[in-house]
């Protein structure tokens, strides 16, 4: 028998509502199954949104009280799952759960690998900033997902950079419904500030004066899109809401569009190229400028500078792309050799049997 199969990893993540970070740690638990006995702990199953393979175990740790108090029992809670489960490996995701995570792993006397997805500065919490510099250089290994990142973790000495797996049907079936929305620019992600939705409808209402015949297709939902909706009206934009798989909306795009104002990597940049499909993209820090090529004659994107001007900037942008698609679209395979789910996969198994072969200290 197998050794790796009597192994087993905990992933610890707070939910899995639709997010980059959720769908990450979807794919690695179901893409483990097969080798381990994985045990997935969330604090609560509210909006769950990604499916899990039949054999991934479900733990729900959740916690009445809030806070520090709330932080610490879920502590110990871990700590005691980890315990009763005869966990090997704990894999956590999202800074805060990290920190929990590693407390309970070093109490436990389990090796941890902890995954960034967001950028360092994004944690704006000084109390868990502070929490962030103690906890991490305990932890067998910290992972980010640019090599721009990874400067700001030089307090850790096993930190690396692991992308995130992107899986994709890129030859889907499509749903007939697109066809009257042709040429069509794609969008998708959740409606709050920091994603710059707002930006990218006035962009597409500059191009539209220019190309009055495309439709902008904004797929996720969130606090903000009501507002959206209100700002949109007259123009050509269609609200689809969340949507489980955008392979098929890929595949019948004229380009991606993203307008976030940060992104630690992104995952609809990545899957849009992996269907084929160019993109536009503000270089915002950190994830763009390390999926777009732009070097030379080779690219497969456009990176828009963001400035004061960056609204006119992105609809310029959309000109050249609608203009000059078909130079773009070639280049979009360069995107398999960093980003394919094999190629991936296959670090995350190495990472993970390193780490179960380190004695914790």
């Amino acid at each position: 028998m197998n050794p790796t199969k009597q192994k087993t990893l905990a992933i610890v993540i707070s939910s899995l509502r639709m997010g980059g970070a959720e769908r990450v740690a979807s794919f690695v638990a179901n893409e483990l199954a097969s080798q381990y006995r994985i045990v997935l702990f969330v604090w609560n199953e509210k909006e769950r949104f990604y499916p899990l393979n039949s054999n991934v175990e479900i733990r729900i740790l959740a916690t009445k009280n809030r806070g520090v108090l709330g932080n610490t029992l879920r502590i110990f809670k871990l700590w005691r799952a980890f315990k009763s489960e005869k966990v090997d490996l704990s894999i956590s995701f999202i800074h805060q759960t990290n920190i929990l995570s590693i407390f309970a792993s070093k109490m436990a006397r389990i090796p941890c690998i902890a995954t960034e997805h967001s950028i360092f500065s994004a944690l704006d919490s000084k109390f868990w900033r502070i929490l962030r510099y103690l906890t991490y250089p305990l932890a067998s290994c910290i992972t980010t997902l640019t090599q721009q990142d990874l400067k700001h973790y030089h307090f850790v000495k096993n930190a690396y950079v692991l992308p995130n797996p992107v899986e994709i049907d890129c030859n889907p079936h499509t749903p007939p419904i697109l066809e009257s929305y042709r040429p069509y620019i794609l969008s998708a992600g959740r409606m709050i500030s920091s994603k710059g939705f707002d930006e990218l409808i006035e962009a597409f209402r500059i191009f539209s004066a220019e190309f009055p015949q495309y439709s902008l297709l904004l797929a996720g939902d969130g606090i903000q899109r009501q507002a959206l909706e209100e700002q949109a009206k007259g123009l050509k934009c269609k609200f689809l809401g969340k949507i489980e798989s955008l392979a098929p909306y890929y595949a019948k795009a004229e380009f991606f569009a993203l307008a976030s104002h940060r992104e630690a990597l992104s995952n609809v940049l990545i899957e849009s190229l992996l269907c084929g499909t160019p993109v536009v993209s503000y270089d915002c820090p950190y994830g763009p400028k390390e999926i777009i090529t732009c070097d030379g004659t080779t690219h497969n994107g456009i990176l828009v500078k963001m400035d004061a001007k960056r609204v006119e900037s992105l609809a310029a942008a959309f000109v050249e792309m609608a203009q000059n698609r078909k130079d773009y679209v070639k280049n979009t395979t360069l995107a398999y050799e960093r980003f394919s789910s094999e190629i991936v996969l296959e670090k995350w198994q190495q990472l993970i049997l390193d780490c179960l072969n380190k004695t914790p200290t």
